[in-house]
């Protein structure tokens, strides 16, 4: 009889608590959406005719000003911090003209201040974005959206906006698209985009920043170069063997470390790798043959070449 009783509560206890599981409330969507949940109005600007509005502000370094009237501009995300080697940053391209790399192919860096940003921010998501309230202008020679911030050193620097902006200033379009155009990097390899790119009258913000892929080899592992270790910046420290893209050892004021990309196709033609510390790019060892590199090109002293992800090193590296 006692077994049976047993029984009996063991089920009873089982149904409750099915019965207390299945009342769960389920979680509200809204509660994952740092964006506006409706339209903040109609695109009425191209990213194109947004630099030259404020071609002023955009084309001279570490000037930005307030925006004060609604200008809608859409974009497809291209650049995210997926990677880890853009720090709260997006990067959105529109194609407005007949062809990818035209004039009108434009691209614009937008900062948002939180850890990670990719989540909300798929590649391949188009997105609206009003900057009524928000900042544009030139941080270190690249056209950017964002909110001004002082340095340590006191100087005010164009910075990325809070992240309660995006709650009233950017409004997701669809969901991520995977074979959305803007996702094709403009091919700097051979052609008409290696001549562009060895141009060097065309390093101006009207073509900074861009989704390209170049190809060539890495001059830190190139001969006696591969054996021979160069001084950190900071710390002092000689770089470890074997070497690798980006170690703390040689990091930067930005946190960062430049390597020089020789493109195969033009001789004396370089381009600076920039590889942020501590991300998963960083660790990987830099390989001596030819390789094809995709990242967003900017310009500063010369073309500058950010990687999004390892995926963007073809073939890929074995670590």
């Amino acid at each position: 009889m006692k077994k049976i009783y047993l029984l009996l509560g063991l089920a009873l206890s089982g149904s409750l608590l099915t019965s207390c599981l299945d009342n769960v409330d389920e979680p509200d969507v809204q509660d994952f959406i740092i964006t506006s949940p409706t339209s903040i109005g109609k695109t009425n600007t191209t990213i194109y005719e947004l630099k030259q509005k404020f071609s002023n502000e955009i084309g001279t370094n570490n000037t930005f000003k307030k925006v004060e009237e609604n200008i809608i501009v859409e974009g497809v995300v291209v650049g995210n911090d997926d990677g880890g080697n853009l720090y709260q940053t997006l990067i959105i391209r529109s194609i407005d003209g007949e062809t990818a790399g035209d004039e009108k192919d434009q691209c614009i860096e937008i900062g948002i201040r939180n850890t990670w940003i990719s989540p909300y921010f798929q590649r391949g998501q188009r997105i609206k974005i009003n900057l009524n309230g928000l900042w544009i202008g030139n941080y270190s020679k690249t056209p950017k959206i964002g909110t001004p911030y002082y340095t340590s050193a006191g100087n005010k620097r164009l910075g990325p906006m809070l992240l309660q902006n995006c709650a009233t200033d950017i409004e997701l379009v669809g969901k991520p698209d995977a074979n959305a155009p803007e996702l094709m990097p403009i091919d700097c390899t051979e052609g008409e985009g290696l001549s562009w790119l060895a141009n060097s009258g065309n390093q101006g913000f009207m073509n900074s920043p861009r989704l390209v892929t170049v190809k060539g080899t890495i001059d830190e592992v190139q001969g006696n170069a591969a054996k021979r270790a160069a001084m950190g910046e900071l710390s002092g420290e000689k770089e470890p063997l074997p070497k690798i893209f980006s170690p703390k050892e040689l990091y930067d004021a930005g946190y960062a470390v430049d390597r020089t990309l020789s493109i195969a196709g033009k001789s004396q033609l370089k381009v600076t790798l920039r590889t942020s510390t501590q991300n998963d790019i960083s660790y990987l060892p830099i390989p001596a043959d030819e390789r094809s590199y995709t990242g967003i090109l900017t310009y500063y002293s010369g073309w500058q070449l950010q990687l999004r992800h390892k995926n963007d090193i073809v073939p890929a590296i074995e670590e």
